[in-house]
């Protein structure tokens, strides 16, 4: 059997929770970090390595501070007339298989010779997985196009089947963790490193399952940690940010809490925000204070990528409790990436970020039932790419007003 797209899959998930509640499924060990002990976690030993969402976090703070000072005094000096600092952000969604369109649009950019360096590159799920080839330029396209164009759902999960009931998850990705360590190697890591020396940032998103928080890591720092375990955290994160829970198996993260060691649950990243710019962890505010940045003189511009349409599709709902469940979990994933879009609209008005999104147009017609079909995220791939390389005008407003 397929794996297929979570709301068509929806009746077995059923099915397996009413079979475990029966059977009383074994529970796999695990050591967490106790609830009081969370805030002492210590990664690879260095500071910085992450910050929790919607709370002001000093050492992200100082960190940004650093890094617009390095890239625009050192590495890249202002071009733009009149302009005290000049960057450019990128945030990348999640969206699973449309992530093709990301994909597509940023070679387009590239063929149409207007795509910026980019500053700071965020993502979350599908978006997680293109956010570090995005970070490091347009070298990395013909890579992107590769996975994006060339895989199918065989090349990122199979299905357990009846074992799942012994399993955390409906899915075996033991494929996508091949895609993953493939691609993500030493010699990325090194470039990451050397970007984020730079000024460069790039955070992945995760939603961390036992605090039921967000977590936004600093993947620069980790690949600049030094330390032996920076590549296998760097795949861990990503895995962990792009694992759709239930259906794909959450990543257990080794961290030390005063020469204790536990593990961490983390899943994907999309269950807490569909897309993110820096989510309350920075008072960018005091970010240009500390810079000398008065509005007038910031040219700082974010560009959202939404894989996947802005508005709900129509669809008629049968009187049936998988129909209606599976509905609403699709309108609760629409809801959530429209609230994810006004909330950066409104940051980025407040921090004088000029803002400009892009998302699946909403006449392209889905026709796929797999979860990665080939055709489609082929489909997908063009739709971005010819939009791109044709010197798409970007939206500077949401669809609804603001």
């Amino acid at each position: 059997m397929k794996v297929t797209q979570p709301i068509k899959n929806i009746c077995l998930v059923l099915l397996i929770i009413q079979a475990a509640i029966a059977l009383g499924c074994a529970t796999k060990a695990r050591n967490p970090v106790p609830a009081d002990q969370i805030s002492k976690v210590e990664i690879l030993g260095t500071p910085g390595i992450r910050a929790w969402a919607g709370k002001i976090n000093p050492e992200f703070q100082q960190d940004f501070i650093d890094a617009v000072r390095i890239k625009n005094e050192v590495y890249y000096p202002v071009q733009k007339p009149g302009c005290a600092v000049s960057d450019d952000l990128l945030a990348l969604s999640g969206g699973g298989s449309n992530g093709a369109f990301s994909a597509g649009f940023l070679n387009g950019w590239t063929r149409a010779g207007t795509r910026p360096k980019f500053k700071t590159v965020t993502g979350v799920s599908t978006g997680a997985l293109i956010a570090p080839f995005a970070f490091l330029g347009p070298e990395y396209d013909e890579t992107l196009k590769s996975i994006y164009t060339g895989i199918s759902t065989e090349d990122i999960a199979k299905n357990r089947g009846i074992s799942a009931l012994w399993n955390e998850s409906l899915a075996d990705v033991t494929p996508l963790i091949n895609l993953v360590n493939t691609y993500v190697d030493e010699s990325m890591l090194t470039a990451i490193s050397e970007e984020h020396a730079k000024g460069g940032r790039l955070y992945i998103g995760t939603t961390h399952m036992d605090a039921g928080r967000f977590v936004i890591w600093n993947m620069g720092a980790i690949a600049s940690s030094g330390y032996p375990d920076a590549l296998r955290l760097f795949r861990e994160v990503l895995l962990a940010s792009s694992s759709m829970p239930v259906f794909f198996p959450p990543v257990l993260i080794n961290v030390e809490v005063d020469g204790n060691q536990y593990d961490e649950m983390h899943s994907d990243g999309g269950v807490m925000a569909q897309v993110f710019f820096y989510q309350f962890t920075l008072d960018i505010a005091e970010v240009d204070k500390n810079l000398n940045l008065p509005k007038e003189f910031k040219c700082v511009e974010i560009f959202v990528m939404r894989n996947g349409k802005i508005e709900p599709d129509f669809k008629e709902v049968e009187r049936n409790l998988i129909k209606i469940a599976g509905r609403t979990i699709s309108i609760m994933v629409k809801a959530s990436g429209m609230n994810d879009l006004v909330r950066i609209y409104h940051l980025a008005k407040q921090g004088h970020i000029g803002f400009n999104y892009v998302a699946v147009p909403d006449e392209f017609v889905y026709t796929a039932d797999e979860l990665f079909d080939r055709e489609e995220m082929n489909r997908l791939f063009q739709l971005g790419y010819n939009l791109a390389s044709s010197n798409y005008e970007w939206s500077k407003e949401l669809p609804w007003g603001k």
